[in-house]
């Protein structure tokens, strides 16, 4: 099911839960905004800053590998602030064009909140394309240049990265916020099963789902409801209606049933 990041925090908007970040998070992104602006140079600099630059986006999809060196906080932190890696990707390519991979490492660790193994699949990058499309990049310009960075590196970034399509919703795990459900990603219309089908850390009415566990009435199918339940388990006479799901008049292992199908559901 979708997640919802552990900096977010519920508010109510109209009846159903809405999700906001938090001051921390609003601080985060006035430093990257701040950090973006002291990036002089222009977004993509010529072929050798765009074939670097492209990683940024996780354009393959390739499902099927194990999680690579970038770990979910790095790729959550290059899914919200792609245009701030691609501009450093791009910066730091033409600078450390002749100096090579640590160059290339240390410009983008010191601009970006990246794992230095992360961040290493980048520098990974500048040595396969200088060393398999110094031609294409040299002398027959950026659409060349491009295309045989995508063909020789973009499965071996993926590789490293762990850039994968598990559900082959043609969305890889860089900004799908559940690459086990194919109607979970961005810009996925609302199922109705109390998950964020389009990724956007918001719940829309056509998200959520009418749930009958929510004991407690909070929007959301937790602990706290089957703590609830619990307490009147095995209940078989004058049990109480909030926790008898199934309106068998009794509180059994069906109601335990049905909660399980809803744990974790955002609800109406």
């Amino acid at each position: 099911m979708g997640r919802i990041p552990s900096s977010f925090l519920a508010v109510e908007s109209a009846g159903a839960p809405r999700w906001e970040r938090t001051p921390a998070d609003r601080q985060l992104n006035a430093r990257i905004a701040q950090q973006s602006r002291r990036i002089h140079a222009p977004a993509f600099l010529g072929s050798w800053a765009i074939l670097i630059a492209v990683w940024a986006l996780g354009l393959g999809s390739a499902a099927g590998q194990t999680p690579g060196n970038c770990s979910e906080v790095d790729l959550d932190y290059i899914c919200q602030y792609t245009e701030l890696v691609q501009g450093v990707a791009a910066s730091c390519g033409n600078q450390c064009l002749s100096e090579g991979q640590a160059c290339m490492e240390a410009c983008m660790a010191a601009q970006l909140e990246l794992s230095s193994t992360c961040i290493g699949c980048f520098g990974e990058q500048t040595t396969c394309v200088v060393q398999n499309c110094f031609f294409a990049c040299a002398f027959l310009g950026d659409a060349a240049c491009a295309e045989c960075a995508l063909t020789n590196c973009e499965a071996g970034f993926n590789a490293c990265a762990g850039i994968v399509d598990q559900d082959e919703d043609e969305w890889t795990n860089l900004c799908d916020c559940d690459d086990n459900n194919p109607l979970v990603h961005p810009g996925a219309p609302g199922t109705g099963q109390g998950v964020d089908n389009n990724c956007n850390g918001l719940f829309s009415p056509a998200e959520l789902a009418e749930c009958t566990s929510d004991v407690n009435g909070d929007n959301i199918v937790g602990t706290e409801d089957l703590l609830s339940l619990l307490s009147v388990f095995g209940c078989t006479s004058g049990c109480p209606a909030s926790a008898d799901f199934n309106d068998d008049g009794m509180v059994t292992a069906g109601d335990l049933l049905i909660f399980l199908s809803e744990f974790g559901m955002y609800c109406l």
